[in-house]
């Protein structure tokens, strides 16, 4: 038998991303269909796209991504400096092309513009895959469908977060290291380096794929990983992008009222650029809790695709490992590092860090659903010839369960996180004092107050202070500059901003939170006006 075939469970023959000219590769307009699916998955992300600020999908920090973007701020860490570049660009843009738009609908419609571009990148990958195979239009279909209504995509790209572009720069890595071709090593490495080295100045989980981009080039059969050229244009291409993190330090606006970690020392810049404040959560899952993480590990992947979509995809790893065995490693070198961060990383969220294996289930789709039709071809010869019908009825199911589920998904009617700045925008009074405390409620006050404006414009010279955010010493200083003549503040505590405030400003609270007493706040729409008691 060739070297480049095996048979499958079928005994069928079935070619390797070697390949064999035996089906040369139909897909001529290959760019085409993935321009054209990337472009499908941006109007169907923006039919659902959140109208404004939303805290649905795990999307609290919207609000102080979208605040640091138009103060050229500091978000929280790691800062996010290319996120925030790239995001500062499309608000002026589409303020540009559509002046009355609302600021956070920009946001959220950046990142469907950037899952949309994972979408392609996708179908284009598998084509490269499936280059010689006679289904490569339907198998490349398939996966780039799957990818894009992938729950896990899908959330984040009807939102104003980090991880839909997290997915573009992972996709990309995959083309890059899949499909493009390179005359010399070194323009190799300077590709994959540079795109790497955004990837790190965007989020540093895009680390948790290293270890399979170095598996990957060191194994090139053509012995380019053996080239010294190669890693040296990887490092060097690794810096521009590293070099963002100094545009913080550079190019932000040291005023602005969003800009986490402060400029007093190196140590605070790398507090912010180390993600220092959420080490807490690293691997701090109790052993008792083991078992339920793990529980939700198996369900975030069952619940992409149903349990059909699951055992599909694991028939297709089974190909790969016994077909592709180098790509199989890559799989599993990017699939098992996301899986123990997201199993061991003790928050909430910390499914939405499964999204590159989540990626490559959706490769493994369609060479799974081949696996099956030669295994039943074997048994019924008249289904051995039917793999394009498999494929598309595939794409038919997922279609049906797509249409089942967008009014489920769809956050086109999402109005919570509106709603709560539009009830503050109704009981502010100027000069008051908010506190706050979570996330979710400090970040939409503080995008009402500096990114909409909207909070400031119904109640001008109100004072936000965040209450969890002054353990940091860079917090305390920055709010003695932002407000020197506030009372108490210069004590850098709560209980005494209180206390120099409460005879001279109004005061809420956008939770039940100390310094303040239960009995001491009455409801004031979505928030809580103090009342001391007398």
């Amino acid at each position: 038998m060739d070297p480049n075939t095996r048979r499958g469970l079928g005994g069928q023959e079935i070619y390797t991303l070697a390949g064999s000219p035996a089906h040369p590769n139909p897909y001529k307009s290959g760019p085409v269909i993935a321009l054209a699916m990337a472009g499908l998955a941006f109007f169907f992300y923006s039919a659902g796209l959140a109208p404004g600020l939303t805290w649905a999908n795990y999307g609290a920090d919207g609000g102080d991504l979208l605040a640091a973007a138009v103060t050229n701020g500091i978000p929280h860490p790691t800062g996010y400096p290319l996120y925030i570049l790239l995001l500062q660009g499309w608000i002026e843009l589409l303020g540009w092309l559509t002046p009355a738009s609302d600021i956070a609908w920009r946001g959220n419609l950046f990142s469907a513009a950037a899952a949309a571009l994972s979408v392609g990148c996708t179908v284009l990958v598998a084509q490269r895959l499936w280059r010689n195979d006679r289904t490569a239009q339907w198998a490349a279909l398939l996966s780039g469908a799957a990818w894009m209504v992938a729950p896990l995509l899908w959330g984040q790209a009807l939102i104003t977060e980090v991880y839909a572009l997290h997915a573009a720069i992972f996709v990309g890595l995959a083309w890059l290291l899949l499909c493009a071709e390179y005359r010399h090593p070194h323009l190799q490495g300077l590709s994959v380096g540079a795109l790497c080295g955004l990837g790190l100045a965007h989020h540093l989980t895009i680390g948790l794929l290293v270890p399979g981009l170095v598996y990957w080039l060191w194994s090139d059969p053509t012995g380019r990983g053996w080239r010294l050229s190669l890693w040296l244009g990887l490092v060097v291409g690794l810096l521009p992008g590293l070099l963002l993190y100094g545009r913080m330090l550079w190019l932000t606006d040291e005023s602005a009222p969003v800009y986490w970690g402060g400029t007093d020392a190196f140590s605070s810049f790398w507090w912010l650029v180390s993600g220092a404040a959420y080490r807490r959560y690293l691997f701090a899952v109790p052993l008792s809790m083991l078992l339920s993480r793990l529980s939700g590990w198996a369900w975030t992947l069952t619940s992409q695709w149903t349990p059909i979509g699951l055992g599909l995809a694991l028939a297709g790893l089974y190909r790969w490992d016994h077909s592709l065995p180098r790509l199989r490693t890559l799989a599993l070198l990017w699939a098992l590092p996301v899986s123990i961060y997201a199993i061991g990383y003790n928050t909430a969220d910390s499914e939405v860090y499964l999204l590159p294996l989540v990626w490559l289930m959706a490769l493994w789709l369609p060479f799974g659903a081949q696996e099956v039709a030669l295994w039943l071809g074997s048994r019924w010869p008249r289904l051995a010839d039917r793999q394009p019908l498999w494929l598309a009825g595939l794409l038919v199911g997922l279609l049906l369960l797509t249409a089942a589920r967008f009014p489920t998904f769809s956050l086109a009617q999402e109005e919570q996180a509106r709603r709560f700045l539009q009830s503050a925008g109704a009981v502010l009074q100027p000069g008051s004092l908010v506190f706050s405390s979570g996330d979710g409620e400090t970040f939409a006050l503080w995008y009402g107050a500096w990114g909409s404006g909207e909070l400031l414009d119904a109640a001008p010279e109100t004072v936000f202070v965040n209450v969890a955010l002054l353990q940091f010493d860079w917090y305390r200083i920055q709010l003695q500059k932002q407000y020197p003549d506030l009372p108490g503040v210069a004590e850098g505590n709560a209980a005494a901003i209180l206390r120099g405030a409460a005879a001279q400003r109004p005061i809420f609270f956008s939770e039940m939170i100390a310094p303040a007493l239960p009995d001491e706040l009455i409801p004031a729409g979505l928030l809580w006006r103090y009342q001391p008691k007398q």
